[in-house]
This record gives C-alpha cells, structure tokens and sequence, in this order.
C-alpha cells in the first residue's frame, strides 16, 4: 500500500468513526468515566472508545483532510498528512497513558481505547510518513 492510499483509507477510517461516534446509539454513557469540562456527547463510542464531542470533530477533520490529500495532484499531502497522523497521535496516545494527562486538562478523553486507536493511527502514520514509502518515493522522483 503507498502513502496516498493510507491518506485515503486512513482518512476515510478517521471519517467514518468521527461521524458514526456522533450517532447516540453507538455510544454508550458510562458512570463510571471520569468527569470533563466538556461532557458534550460523552460516552464509550462502541463500548471501548471515550469520546466527546472534541474527540469526534477532530476524527471528522483529520478523515476530511486524509481524503483531501489523497485527491491531490502531488503525493506531497498524502506524505504530510501521515507525519502529522505520526506526531499528533503518537503525543495523544502517549498523554493518555499518564492519569495526569489522560483528560488533557479535563477536556478531552485520551484513556482506554484511545490509546489503543491513537496509537495504531501512529505508528501507521509514521510508516507512510517516514518510513519505506517515503523513501521509495524519494528514488523514485531522484530518479526522474
């Protein structure tokens, strides 16, 4: 898979569960999460992801944009795109692995299912952004 596809279907990902964890039956209200300043549409998105509705605009912006990028002319979105899914998930899944940063101040929910998800999003991220696709790329256009 290149970069442009991972744009795509990445963003599509982020897309899709950005927009279907805004549906109230898929997100089920636990008493047993911690308290935010910003409980709007707060629940376990499919029983294991903490969201609110910060966690599920920036799902929809980043699946827009990833969509976006791989519609482009340049694959130059799409490598951008996946360094940022790097750096930005890769700080978000970290942040949530520390009770004292896993609310990010008490707005957004990085526990749980979040880790998980943000860190996958990384690594992936980094895959297409820095790793052996990049550098393929890379020959290629030296070569041309």
């Amino acid at each position: 898979m290149g970069v442009r596809k991972f744009a795509l279907i990445g963003g599509a990902v982020m897309l899709a569960m950005g927009v279907l964890a805004l549906i109230p039956g898929l997100s089920s209200i636990r008493t047993s999460l911690p308290a935010l300043n910003i409980e709007t549409s707060y629940g376990l998105f499919l029983g294991f992801f903490p969201m609110n509705i910060l966690n599920k605009l920036a799902l929809i912006l980043f699946g827009v944009t990833g969509v976006a990028a791989s519609r482009m002319d340049s694959v130059e979105p799409s490598v951008q795109f996946s360094r940022t899914v790097c750096v930005v998930m890769g700080v978000l899944a970290v942040l949530g692995v520390f009770p004292a940063t896993d609310t990010l101040g008490g707005y957004w929910p990085l526990f749980g299912g979040e880790v998980t998800a943000h860190g996958v999003f990384a690594i992936l991220g980094g895959y297409f952004g820095y790793g052996v696709p990049a550098r393929a790329r890379r020959d290629v256009e030296a070569r041309a």
